[in-house]
């Protein structure tokens, strides 16, 4: 289950409903959708391509209601584990503040990471990301992604356009 923490005060909110409704205050959707569905060797390590569809097989119901109601049309998984090639230089792109003209639409099948957004008007919050945990923060909104301590996270990931899914840095 996620954790939302205010980073100004260091008040930790885990009561899903709650997170849900912080969230949906600053425009940020989120759900949970468990993860009980998926066999457990699909929850506890670094996946192969195979297995990633597999995921995403499991979740089809979800994805497409996604699709149909943010026009998303792809969906794939990434999976990054600490022996990951260029791990550091690819989560370097995403720890500083920046906003993608795309919406970013993650939802956490196993490991943990956390985004920062910066609601405009109020102090930022972190959300860490837990197995069974939907965010979708929308295009130009400012954030950071960062990996937990383990190094860990398998996410399934929604695009409209995938070629168009980058960072624009901002102060």
């Amino acid at each position: 289950m996620a954790v939302l923490t205010y980073r100004k005060t260091k008040t930790t909110v885990t009561d899903r409903e709650q997170i849900a409704k912080a969230l949906a205050d600053i425009g940020i959707g989120f759900e949970t959708w468990g993860v009980e569905r998926l066999p457990e060797h699909l929850r506890s390590r670094n996946l192969a391509d195979t297995e990633k569809q597999d995921v995403l097989t499991a979740f089809k119901p979800e994805l497409e209601r996604m699709k149909s109601q943010g026009g998303y049309v792809t969906a794939d998984v990434v999976s990054l584990w600490p022996d990951t090639p260029n791990l550091d230089v690819m989560l370097a792109k995403f720890d500083k503040k920046h906003l993608h003209t795309e919406d970013e639409v993650r939802f956490c099948v196993q490991g943990r990471g956390v985004f920062t957004v910066f609601p405009q008007g109020t102090d930022a919050l972190d959300i860490e990301l837990r197995p069974g945990d939907f965010i979708s923060v929308p295009a130009n909104y400012h954030h950071e992604f960062r990996l937990c301590d383990d190094r860990k996270i398998t996410a399934i990931r929604l695009f409209r356009d995938p070629a168009g899914w980058v960072a624009h840095y901002v102060n």
